[in-house]
């Protein structure tokens, strides 16, 4: 067997190494599948040198030095050196260990379908990581045949995955394939990541040319993907590419992604250095870079927030005592910011909580709104920046968010446009009974008051147009 097209490179073997090299196909608990120039087989690890903590666990797509054994089982003696591996937060760890999902592989293959699956937050998640491994990451939207133009699908991809490339793809047409081609040269390693059901296994069928692989129809009650891929393997293909496939995953924890996270948020951190303050939490601090971004419309407040929860994911497994300290830090902040609300779910349940205005610094009861929800100050009609979707209180932003409009509702009800002086975002909030009406309607009519051009001139057009 030709040992080589499996990309081997002798000069990654150790001067001192014993045993044969070999490339690991398949992993089943302690078992290991592998090729090498003697054929293919099981090996089980030499105990004393692995758990021991000597050598790195070996991984799908790892090379390794083998006892070679044609009767029997062989043993695996050493992990060789990798030039990429991937990673997770190992789901059955409790945030104390990864999880190896593959090694020694040039690209990643990030795949979302352009039916149910497509979520940005999921996307920065996978690139991160695939940053992270060391590999460059391609961003393959698949399913490209069940819309009827993708253009939207690939400029919102776009906006997520920074100087990657993005290409819609379709397994069963094959349209946009002939794109692949760059990749897939003979020698190189691909791995595929993606949620069940995005089209996996459909995309190596489509670059085998054959039925490699058991693909599953979607599920119609809820979108989701059928496991097809019960484990990672790798299969060589007949044009001499590789391709390791992974088993979909729900759940992607960050594990050592410090470096993933500096490429996959570039255009975040591009802002830390150009903040007043040399230690700017990029919280409340005047002169806050990050935050002007936000306001101004350059960065959107939910790739912020998105930052952040992979930032703190990531300092599990860089610092765990670290992590805890701040993570019970910031529960204390989010207890005393909302004692009330971590008792009710205000999706669906009213608020009726008091509070001080944090503008004009009234004490706001609910008695007198005249509706289930009181969410802003009667007097100066302020508000807080607490909620992502009404009443699930998820913002990290708590900026103020002052009125700025009002609109009419298709049943006549008067409704106030709020603008977050932080982060720019606009909401929609009922007026209440107690509302300063004088106020409502300066307002309302603010328009009409400072309008763009001289309102005599509005009765010239009509005599004109008589």
């Amino acid at each position: 067997m030709n040992f080589k097209k499996y990309g081997f490179c002798p000069s990654t073997i150790p001067k001192d190494a014993n045993g044969i090299p070999a490339r690991i196909t398949a992993v089943n608990r302690e078992r290991y599948e592998f090729v090498c120039e003697a054929g293919t087989g099981l090996a089980h690890l030499k105990a004393g040198m692995y758990y021991a903590g000597d050598e790195a666990f070996p991984t799908t797509g790892d090379f390794v030095m083998l006892d070679w054994q044609s009767a029997g089982e062989s043993r695996i003696l050493q992990t060789l050196s990798r030039k990429s591996f991937f990673a997770r937060l190992d789901p059955s760890s409790s945030g104390h260990g990864a999880q190896a999902v593959a090694a020694n592989f040039d690209y990643v293959f990030i795949l979302q379908s352009l039916d149910r699956d497509f979520n940005p937050r999921r996307l920065e998640r996978y690139l991160t990581l695939a940053w992270s491994s060391g590999a460059v990451p391609v961003v393959l939207l698949t399913k490209a045949d069940r819309v009827s133009d993708d253009s939207s699908w690939l400029r919102a991809a776009g906006e997520v995955a920074v100087e990657v490339d993005v290409l819609a793809i379709s397994s069963k047409t094959a349209y946009g394939i002939d794109q692949l081609g760059k990749y897939l040269l003979p020698g190189t390693t691909i791995v595929l990541l993606g949620s069940s059901g995005v089209g996996k296994s459909s995309l190596i069928n489509a670059l085998a040319g054959k039925e490699m692989m058991e693909t599953a129809e979607i599920r119609e009650k809820d979108g989701r993907g059928r496991h097809t891929t019960t484990r990672r393997q790798l299969l060589l293909l007949k044009s001499g590419v590789m391709v390791i496939d992974t088993p979909g995953m729900r759940e992607l924890g960050m594990w050592d992604a410090e470096e993933g996270l500096s490429k996959s948020f570039s255009d975040i951190e591009q802002y830390f250095g150009n903040c007043k303050f040399r230690d700017c939490k990029h919280l409340s601090e005047p002169g806050c870079a990050v935050k002007a971004a936000i306001q101004f419309g350059e960065l959107s407040q939910s790739h912020w927030e998105n930052y952040l929860k992979l930032r703190n994911e990531n300092q599990i497994g860089d610092n765990k005592a670290g992590y805890l300290r701040a993570k019970e830090q910031r529960f204390k902040e989010i207890a005393k910011f909302h004692k009330t609300s971590r008792k009710n779910d205000y999706r669906n349940e009213p608020c009726n909580e008091s509070f001080i205005c944090k503008v004009c610094s009234t004490c706001v009861v609910p008695e007198d709104a005249g509706s289930q929800h009181r969410n802003h100050c009667p007097c100066c009609l302020s508000s807080i920046h607490i909620d992502n979707k009404p009443g699930d209180r998820a913002s990290l932003c708590k900026g103020i968010m002052e009125p700025i409009g009002m609109w009419v509702r298709k049943n006549g009800e008067w409704a106030i446009i709020h603008r977050c002086r932080s982060c720019g975002i606009l909401h929609s909030n009922r007026i209440a009974a107690d509302d300063n009406s004088t106020l409502l309607m300066s307002i309302a009519v603010k328009p009409l008051a400072q309008p763009p051009f001289p309102l005599w001139s509005m009765g010239e057009s009509i005599e004109v147009s008589n």
